[in-house]
């Protein structure tokens, strides 16, 4: 690898987490094809080894940037890695810029409790090098009305290396709704690296929506790290629309009895867009669900990867996890590889998988051209029609119609 062997300073408590997982990651290097987990997403083109480390210059506040925010929201701007903080914040909601400066942990949960980084040297090297972590706290018992929303915007003059941190924690007996927005419109390429974790403690539920529209010059890793105590429940739906080699990686950790989690994504390549959905549900203790609902809309000459797996424990009875994966292959030049799994080591339990891939039925084409309705038509209806189930899970009738018209001009290139 060419990229710095040295990591910037860090505050005291995070010093010895940052060299551990530096370690890890000068061991381990950047997966590539002939890694069983990568071997559909090669990200060696995308990784900008020769960029420089992004570095901050100047300040910024949310005026600056007052046609992204949404009315009846929360709103959080992350500008690559630091975060602008509304001056009222909703009660109960603390939110923390975590830098190198800072000496003490703001908070009691600790970063990087979720997101473990010897499961993928991606987590790791952004566990060494991120400068910058937003630290969002729900305080017990809270029951945020509005949705929080958090606004990240990747913007540079020239290509940069860019490492996003962000943990959330949501306190027992809470509701917090989340939207997430990430954009890239300065046309430069980037490699970002973020991680996302989240604990959701007894009796919490969290709702997170996540549009990502990065410029088409940007090949991302991002992983959503998320562990779910007794009774909890989170639900996390994403929109993957831009970038040009995205690869997320979900991890879902179900500890307690009676934990539920619900994991949404579509995801809609075109031109030669790649895009790579990876998740794991942990099943580590009983009576708790996941479903998993993964559909790609495919154009051009794209690529899309689907990796799911539910992994049930010892002792996880009464288990019930369930996995879909639906593709529509909108050229003879695209391609998808689906790859469900299941690990079962427990006898009492109910797990089901199931992966599809074809193009439109011409049938159907053709009783709707019967009816009046021209070849383009037909086709944007059939298409919106398969992808209305993951829409509809945005349940928030504001961001489900700001999605709706980004797939709409998303399919208009391919349509």
């Amino acid at each position: 690898m060419t990229v710095s062997t040295s990591i910037p300073s860090r505050s005291s408590f995070l010093m010895g987490e940052a060299a551990q997982a530096w370690e890890y990651f000068q061991e381990t290097g950047y997966p590539n094809s002939k890694n069983e987990n990568w071997r559909f997403s090669n990200p060696e083109a995308w990784l900008q080894k020769d960029a420089p480390r992004f570095q901050k210059n100047g300040q910024n506040s949310l005026q600056e940037f007052s046609d992204l925010i949404q009315p009846d929201t929360t709103p959080i701007f992350i500008f690559n890695e630091s975060v602008v903080v509304p001056d009222e914040l909703p009660e109960g909601v603390k939110i923390v810029g975590i830098n190198p400066e800072i000496q003490e942990n703001p908070i009691g949960e600790t970063i990087g409790a979720v997101a473990d980084f010897h499961i993928s040297p991606f987590i790791a090297e952004n566990m060494a090098l991120f400068q910058d972590c937003t630290v969002i706290n729900i305080s017990e018992g809270c029951k945020i009305e509005n949705p929080i929303h958090i606004i990240h915007l990747i913007q540079a003059k020239n290509t940069q290396r860019i490492f996003p941190r962000l943990f959330l924690n949501v306190g027992a007996g809470s509701e917090v709704t989340i939207w997430e927005t990430e954009l890239g419109n300065d046309g430069h390429p980037h490699f970002i690296n973020s991680v996302t974790e989240s604990i959701i403690h007894e009796n919490a539920h969290l709702k997170w929506t996540n549009l990502q529209q990065r410029n088409r010059e940007t090949g991302q890793i991002s992983s959503f790290n998320a562990a779910l105590e007794k009774n909890s429940t989170a639900c996390y739906s994403s929109f993957e629309f831009g970038g040009g080699f995205i690869r997320k990686d979900i991890n879902i950790y179900l500890h307690s009895i009676g934990s539920e989690c619900e994991l949404n994504s579509l995801f809609v390549p075109t031109g030669k867009q790649h895009v790579d959905i990876s998740t794991v549900v942990h099943h580590g203790g009983p009576h708790c669900n996941s479903r998993q609902l993964v559909k790609g809309i495919l154009g051009d000459k794209s690529t899309g990867v689907f990796r799911g797996l539910a992994n049930v424990y010892e002792k996880a009875e009464k288990t019930d996890a369930q996995q879909s994966n639906k593709n529509l292959l909108l050229s003879p030049k695209a391609r998808m590889n689906s790859i469900p799994q299941l690990k079962i080591y427990e006898d009492d339990v109910k797990c089901t998988h199931g992966s599809t891939t074809g193009q439109i039925d011409e049938d159907s084409l053709f009783y709707l051209q019967s009816r009046g309705i021209n070849r383009n038509n037909a086709v944007n209806l059939m298409v919106k029609g398969f992808a209305n189930e993951v829409v509809e899970k945005a349940v928030h009738p504001q961001f489900k119609e700001i999605i709706q018209t980004a797939l709409s001009e998303k399919l208009e290139e391919v349509i």
